[in-house]
């Protein structure tokens, strides 16, 4: 009975021990497999509250800010359609790319991005989603 309360115990403080690396970042290999996921942000404009003029203020700042990330458009568009749901299509949406969810973080929360975030948001209100990708 000792010795299986011994062994149980080692097993779990082994288990702890593991998990804690996992948490912290100490199995490289799980570091790497997050990095060959990458991400998507989707964009969507949900209400446009001044002129267009803004919004290509904003496009223009954000084609200069992304590609310092790792990030690129794959689509922006005013010509959607939606396909199944409720309510209209949004008027404008937009999918970006990113090598992992980190560098999404690192984009969206970069003074550069927050600073062009201000302009965006003075002429519209949007939703942001960030995905992951499947691994590559």
């Amino acid at each position: 009975m000792q010795q299986r309360t011994r062994l149980s115990c080692s097993f779990g403080i082994v288990g702890l021990a593991v998990a804690s690396s996992l948490l912290l970042g100490g199995d490289a290999s799980l570091a790497q497999q997050d990095s060959n996921k990458p991400a998507f942000v989707i964009v969507e404009r949900t209400a446009t509250t001044s002129p267009e003029s803004i919004q290509a203020e904003y496009a223009k700042l954000a084609s200069e800010i992304l590609p310092k990330y790792g990030g690129r458009y794959l689509a922006r568009s005013q010509n959607n359609a939606l396909l199944e749901g409720d309510g209209a299509a949004p008027c404008c949406m937009a999918i970006l790319e990113f090598p992992s969810l980190d560098a999404v973080r690192r984009w969206f929360d970069s003074p550069e991005n927050q600073s062009a975030a201000k302009v965006r948001q003075s002429g519209a209100k949007f939703r942001i989603i960030a995905i992951e990708g499947l691994p590559g």
